[in-house]
């Protein structure tokens, strides 16, 4: 049985980054993995071709999970995680690959030494314009501030996380199977979308979540729920977030004054909160100094131009 799956999360996929983003799967070395690829109700969720694909690669440990209707990603990353029997998983969706063919193998090597509910590592933030060049972006990286996460300090992390709300892009996780079954399971019929919100709970739970700092995925930006900036989807995660708050209060995992100071919609009100909460950020809020990652664009462009190629 493969120690890891790889859940390739679809939903109208196009074709040619689906493609690459399997590529970026298969390839992988030092492993023992499988995939699972689920998909929210498309009209055309191009399982044909990725047969074909999988097929004509001599790769065999996969299998398709076709949801009829669209439900969102809670619902669709629920539907395959019944079907996986693997002790961790790894959340990916077309337009996204892994980094290169040795980062799967890597985290669960990490991951078997230092046990933990999750882990994450750095993204590479990239774009493609309409002639194919690609963009590497270098500053962008989340959480902003690394250092609670470096030290391991774990009062940090989750006022951090909870309190300022700098949050792991979700794209980065690689997770502990049953932790995260029973983490996403929490907020299914309560959040629609925003499946990696699990990871929030936990956190506030104080479960452990690891950073190993390697590459581990080259993330498409700007084209994803997460970082689109219109309204709609701002609106919509606001409110999925929101409705995870108030859950986590119900089951007291934060306070009442931490879920107050995520429903404020004043500046004023925000402030006083996190005066109450949080006084330090407010001091240091102009002065601190947050760590960024160090990325090697070149052999960032070697690599996911071998994956595109």
């Amino acid at each position: 049985m493969a120690i890891v799956t790889v859940l390739v999360l679809t939903y109208n996929p196009i074709w040619t980054k689906f493609r690459s983003t399997l590529q970026s799967i298969i390839c992988q070395k030092g492993v023992d993995f499988d995939i699972v690829i689920s998909d929210d109700g498309s009209k055309n969720n191009c399982f044909d071709k990725a047969e074909k694909y999988l097929k004509e690669n001599n790769f065999s440990a996969y299998c398709f999970i076709a949801n009829k209707q669209n439900q969102g990603t809670v619902k669709n990353t629920i539907s395959a995680l019944q079907t996986i029997k693997s002790k961790y998983v790894k959340l990916i969706s077309p337009g996204d690959f892994l980094y290169d063919e040795t980062v799967l193998a890597k985290f669960t090597d990490f991951a078997e030494k230092n046990p933990a509910a999750a882990y994450f590592g750095n993204a590479v933030y990239y774009s493609t314009d309409e002639y194919g060049e690609i963009k590497i972006y270098e500053t962008l990286h989340n959480p902003k501030d690394l250092k609670p996460w470096i030290e391991k300090d774990e009062k940090k992390i989750r006022r951090n996380y909870i309190l300022r709300r700098d949050y792991i892009l979700g794209a980065c996780f690689f997770c502990n199977t049953s932790i995260f079954i029973d983490y996403v399971k929490k907020i299914d019929n309560i959040v629609k979308y925003a499946e990696d919100f699990s990871l929030v709970w936990e956190i506030a739970d104080s479960q452990k979540v690891l950073y190993y700092e390697i590459p581990f995925i080259f993330y498409e930006y700007g084209l994803g729920i997460s970082t689109d900036s219109s309204s709609k989807w701002s609106s919509i995660l606001r409110t999925d977030n929101l409705n995870g708050f108030e859950l986590m209060y119900k089951n007291k995992s934060i306070s009442f004054w931490v879920l107050q100071s995520f429903k404020s919609q004043t500046r004023l009100i925000w402030l006083l909160l996190m005066l109450l909460l949080d006084p330090l950020q407010l001091l240091n809020k102009f002065r601190r100094k947050e760590n960024c990652i160090i990325i090697n664009i070149e052999e960032s462009k070697e690599k996911i131009n071998l994956i595109l190629k």
